[in-house]
């Protein structure tokens, strides 16, 4: 016989709910798919990614000077944050495998397409056109990387960086960056 409680209580339709209302005993973890080794592959190959890029970093800093003791070369700080990125990667890696997390889903490719286009347009366009014409056009390539993006904000977003890195780096840094190679500046 249930008690008086059990019957007042309404079900109410939810999904999962036992008679009258009263919720299934359960388990989050016991709910969960099995999973192996790997209990969080996207935070696996987030990690994974960081290491390879860290080990990157290394290589390319190579031919720079470390020095030693308190005389630190050019290449001590690039190779101090590989380290330091390897050893997060390594922290993300080992979180994937005792953590439960999200599985790897498909991801678009717009996003690095895109902005990886825009950088690489900058690098082929700033010097015969200038930072004056690179600067906006890369940004308003990579906006491209959004679906929902809003032209009028990029735009003026674009105009106004491109006037900050012309302060910055031609004004206040002097360096021989080309702003308008076509206009003679």
């Amino acid at each position: 016989m249930s008690s008086a409680r059990e019957s007042t209580v309404p079900n109410w339709g939810i999904p999962g709910c036992s008679e009258r209302g009263k919720m299934p005993d359960t388990d989050v973890n016991a709910t969960a798919e099995p999973r192996g080794l790997i209990k969080s592959p996207q935070d696996l190959m987030a990690g994974l990614f960081l290491v390879a890029f860290g080990l990157f970093c290394l290589w390319a800093s190579s031919n720079l000077s470390g020095g030693r003791g308190a005389n630190l070369g050019p290449g001590s700080f690039p190779r101090g944050l590989s380290f330091l990125l390897m050893a997060v990667g390594a922290v993300v890696i080992a979180q994937a495998l005792t953590t439960i997390g999200p599985k790897l889903e498909a991801w678009s490719v717009r996003g690095p397409v895109f902005v990886l286009g825009a950088v690489l347009l900058f690098a082929v366009t700033v010097r015969p056109l200038g930072l004056v014409v690179a600067g906006p056009l890369a940004l308003m390539v990579s906006a491209f990387a959004a679906k929902d993006t809003r032209w009028l904000p990029n735009a003026i977003f674009a105009v106004i960086m491109t006037i900050f890195c012309i302060l910055l780096f031609k004004v206040a840094l002097k360096l021989p960056i080309p702003v308008a190679p076509w206009a003679g500046w």
